[in-house]
């Protein structure tokens, strides 16, 4: 009977721990509620223009690449939030929600989130 519990409880855990990773480890970004930013990940620059229609932070995060991009765990989370991943163009990769789309730009130690908007006039 014991090793029956076992085969259930450890699975169990492992979801649970993964669940918490994947909830807890990430924040709402400032200016696109919704989307994932790496609790470790430091802003240090926001600019919102209203006039031109966009958001920017610039986040310094030492898990970003130029090369590779971001890490698997942080994909699966933006996935896991409801955004689809977009158009691709170098290090640039766009990511939707419904009618919203947020850029993800990494640089070697930074990324970058900038949402636009269609502001009426």
């Amino acid at each position: 009977m014991k090793k029956h519990k076992k085969k259930i409880l450890f699975p169990l855990i492992g979801i649970l721990l993964l669940f918490c990773y994947f909830r807890f480890a990430y924040t709402d970004s400032i200016s696109t509620e919704g989307f994932p930013v790496p609790r470790e990940a430091h802003l240090f620059e926001y600019k919102q223009d209203k006039k031109e229609g966009f958001a920017i932070e610039k986040y310094k995060w030492a898990f970003a690449y130029e090369e590779r991009g971001i890490t698997p765990f942080y994909e699966m989370t933006i996935w896991l939030w409801g955004w689809r991943k977009g158009e691709q163009m170098g290090a640039s990769q766009d990511y939707t929600k419904g009618n919203r789309t947020v850029d993800l730009t990494t640089f070697n130690k930074e990324i970058n989130v900038t949402e636009y908007h269609n502001y009426e006039k």
